[in-house]
């Protein structure tokens, strides 16, 4: 298989009922049926109209049959939104979530008419919002409760996996949780910004003691060019919009290689994501790409049994499904981290952050329980 920049591969075979193998894709087609059955009750929406408002652009454009029309409104809004242009320039890349774990957007380059206001909407979108819910999630409460609990059964320090990485920023949080119980964390991607920024951050952690030195390694490789054995691995983001035939394989892989009690941090999207939030769905499923302005972004919203069900046919047991919004340890977390963004990125790179969130839902929103992402755990 080939892989894409975050290492999520390209291509892959699947047999026919006639024996034959054809080439898939691999990824969930995009469907935009909610959309285009009553288009009207959604271009007439406050949410949409504040949003064509502030940017300027006729967002009705971007539903045009016309590919010159669409592509040329595309470009206008990519022109004027840093969120909309990265996902947009990076398809699938790790630079989207990572904006929403920051809120900083001088992560992404400039771009030529920048209206801010454009990216506080997007940046105030529950759905979009979930990223950075998962972010914290997993770095203060989930990946420290696994490790913690591996250790304690294995009776040794971990050799943890991180497939897909990005700046392996989840790992790196929740490794300061950990001083003693990490033997080393390998973060796989193909990325080289991404593992640039991962390898700045984890110096500036040793040297102040936050994290052990040499425990922390990027590797410059596909995560399906993983071969070592591992206590733990973490997958976030990977399988979110493949299809269960292309994301079965991999999670055996993983099964494969982990250690006899091992155990398994994967996540997907939620059947939330299927617009239950249509501003955010519109938004991404309609940006385009910078080869194909007909290519949006699609997820496969798993339900919580089907996700499962993912899991047990891979070969784990003992699975425990969690969401953006209801986890362990969620209780025990600050007000400034449930309502905060990761800032350390930005004290990496001498970045001016004011440390506060540039905008979030209200927290009314951010309170009532939907969540947008799962996050399993499973055991080998």
């Amino acid at each position: 298989m080939t892989a894409f920049s975050d290492g999520r591969p390209a291509t892959s075979t699947k047999t026919d009922q006639t024996g034959s193998v054809a080439q898939d894709d691999i990824f969930v087609p995009l469907d935009t049926s909610w959309f285009d059955n009553d288009p009207g009750s959604y271009l007439n929406r406050n949410d949409f109209m504040e949003f064509q408002d502030a940017s300027g652009v006729d967002i009705r454009l971007l539903t045009s049959k016309h590919r010159g029309k669409v592509h040329a409104a595309q470009k206008e809004l990519a022109s004027r939104s840093i969120i909309l242009n990265e996902i947009q320039s990076a398809h699938f890349g790790f630079g989207f979530p990572f904006l929403v774990y920051t809120h900083d957007l001088n992560f992404s380059p400039p771009i030529s008419n920048h209206i801010s206001e454009t990216d506080m909407i997007i940046l105030s979108l529950d759905m979009c919002d979930s990223l950075r819910r998962r972010h914290l999630c997993l770095s203060h409460a989930v990946i420290p409760m696994v490790i913690n609990d591996l250790y304690q059964s294995l009776g040794r320090p971990l050799i943890i996996k991180n497939l897909g990485a990005g700046t392996g920023l989840d790992t790196l949080n929740a490794a300061q949780y950990s001083d003693g119980r990490i033997a080393q964390i390998l973060n796989y991607d193909t990325n080289t910004i991404a593992i640039s920024l991962g390898e700045k951050m984890t110096k500036h952690l040793e040297q102040q003691g936050k994290i052990r030195p040499e425990t922390v390694r990027f590797i410059t490789r596909s995560l399906v060019r993983s071969t070592e054995k591992a206590d733990l691995i973490i997958k976030i983001g990977v399988i979110c919009g493949l299809q269960d035939f292309a994301a079965e394989p991999l999670l055996m892989m993983d099964y494969e290689q982990l250690s006899e009690g091992g155990k398994l941090i994967v996540s997907s999207s939620n059947v939330n994501m299927h617009c239950h939030d249509p501003l955010a769905s519109f938004l991404i499923q309609h940006i385009g790409s910078k080869d194909d302005p007909f290519a949006g972004w699609s997820l496969n919203c798993r339900s919580e049994e089907g996700l499962r069900s993912l899991l047990v046919r891979a070969g784990f047991k003992d699975i425990v499904i969690y969401s953006d919004t209801q986890y362990p340890g969620k209780e025990n977390l600050s007000a400034k981290q449930l309502y905060g963004v990761d800032t350390l990125p930005s004290e990496i790179m001498g970045h001016s952050h004011p440390g506060v969130p540039l905008r979030l839902p209200p927290r009314d929103v951010l309170n009532q329980g939907t969540a947008y992402n799962w996050i399993a755990v499973a055991s080998k």
